[in-house]
C-alpha cells in the first residue's frame, strides 16, 4: 500500500507529460488541416489519428507508471493537461504567431511593389 502512495506523484507527472504530448498530436492534426486545405475526408481521418494516438498514449502510460490501475485522478490529469495544452498554444501562440505572419506578409507584400 505504501509504495503505490509514493508513486503517484510520478505518475501524476508521467500522466501530466502524456496530455501535453496528446494535445501536440492534435496541433499536428490542425497544422495537417490547414496544409490540406481543410479537406473534409482527411481531416476526419486526421481527427481519427489523433483521437486514437491520445488514447493509445494515456493507456500505455498509465500501464507502464501506473501498472494499469486506472484512477480517476490519472485520466482527470490526462484531460486536464490535454486541454491545457490546447489552450496556451491556441490562445497565447498561435494567435500572436497567425498575426505576426499575416503582418510580415502585408509587409512584405508592401516591399515588393516599391521600385528603387
Amino acid at each position: 500500500m505504501l509504495y503505490e502512495v509514493l508513486s503517484q506523484p510520478i505518475v501524476l507527472l508521467c500522466m501530466i507529460s502524456a496530455g501535453m504530448v496528446g494535445g501536440i498530436l492534435f496541433d499536428i492534426k490542425n497544422i495537417l488541416d490547414w496544409y490540406f486545405k481543410k479537406n473534409k475526408v482527411l481531416s476526419h481521418i486526421f481527427a481519427f489519428f489523433a483521437t486514437f494516438g491520445a488514447l493509445f498514449l494515456c493507456f500505455y502510460v498509465n500501464l507502464i507508471c501506473n501498472y494499469g490501475e486506472f484512477r480517476f485522478f490519472s485520466i482527470a490529469t490526462f484531460v486536464l493537461s490535454l486541454a491545457l495544452e490546447r489552450f496556451i498554444m491556441t490562445n497565447f501562440l498561435a494567435i500572436p504567431i497567425s498575426k505576426c505572419y499575416n503582418k510580415m506578409k502585408v509587409w512584405h507584400g508592401r516591399k515588393g511593389k516599391e521600385k528603387i
